[in-house]
């Protein structure tokens, strides 16, 4: 009797992830001088629990439904302290890591991670970006969060995570929300955004706040990376041209694991966020840029009064 399997293309689709998480891990933590600098970037700050910012946002990746093996951009020089960190956390080992001989800031690292899950996983599958020196306790409703932005995500919009203010702060930037989008009830809501607006003075954060159409804006993003890519044609052509050539570099070398970035390459990479670069440009348009209302406790650890 001959037993008839699925094809190539379905398997391929069976073994798809939901998501791939990526984890942008480096800065030269100057804010938390001299616990945090260059030699030990933020995500290593011991916490008082005895765990690193970084190893709590890799179990927190680790542990979402469908989330493929972690992929981490991170320089050169912390590639074997992550390795550790990851050694500790459950779910974390296994996944690839691309690494920077200096920082190029944050639309070259996603744009990098974009590519490499591109030819990995296929075009059609979101990233989740996050930052790994935030600290989040509530999981359960970061994790509904992550789901609820999956959706718009798939649907070809660009999806950021606003976090629902706590007070007037003029230390984060903020996300200005429109319209609701249609979502399962049992999800967090989501918005059209309307604009990102820069760090307010006290006056104009304390309106923010008060209006309740004002959202923090956390740094943590979802896209397919068919969308992002797209964007990057449309609002930051340059980033992608010069982006593109590091990793035509980087696909060439062999292995999996671990990809060193071209010095010279790199260099030639626009120095850019990923909020200048596309976020900013595509709200308002079309299909535009979409805001998940977070109610999931949210720190970025950026003073020693956060710490």
């Amino acid at each position: 009797t001959r037993i008839v399997g699925p094809c190539h293309a379905e398997l391929r689709r069976m073994n798809t992830p939901s998501f791939v998480p990526l984890i942008l891990s480096g800065g030269a933590g100057t804010r938390l001088w001299p616990v945090s600098r260059e030699a030990a970037p933020k995500p290593f700050l011991i916490l008082p629990d005895g765990e690193t910012l970084l190893g709590k946002t890799a179990a927190r990746a680790a542990t979402l439904p469908g989330a493929a093996p972690i992929l981490t951009v991170t320089n050169r020089d912390y590639y074997f302290s992550t390795k550790d960190v990851f050694a500790s956390v459950p779910g974390a080992n296994g996944g690839a890591y691309l690494l920077e001989p200096f920082g190029r800031n944050t639309a070259a690292a996603v744009a990098l991670g974009a590519f490499w899950a591109r030819d990995r996983v296929g075009p059609d599958v979101p990233l989740l970006v996050l930052p790994a020196d935030h600290l989040i306790r509530d999981q359960d409703t970061f994790a509904q969060a992550v789901e609820a932005a999956l959706v718009p995500a798939r649907q070809g919009m660009l999806v950021t995570f606003g976090i629902s203010p706590t007070h007037p702060e003029t230390g984060f930037g903020y996300v200005e929300c429109g319209a609701a989008l249609a979502t399962p009830a049992e999800l967090p809501p989501i918005h059209r955004v309307v604009r990102f607006v820069e760090k307010p003075v006290l006056a104009t954060a304390m309106e923010y706040v008060a209006s309740g159409h004002f959202a923090w804006n956390s740094g943590m993003f979802c896209f397919t990376l068919r969308t992002l890519l797209a964007a990057f044609a449309d609002h930051a052509p340059d980033v992608l041209v010069a982006v593109e050539r590091v990793w035509h570099a980087l696909a060439a070398k062999p292995g999996n694991g671990m990809l060193e970035i071209d010095a010279a390459l790199f260099a030639a990479v626009p120095d850019i966020s990923i909020d200048y670069a596309v976020m900013e440009k595509a709200a308002g348009g079309t299909p535009g840029v979409a805001v998940v209302r977070g109610t999931f406790d949210w720190s970025d650890v950026g003073s020693w009064q956060a710490v």
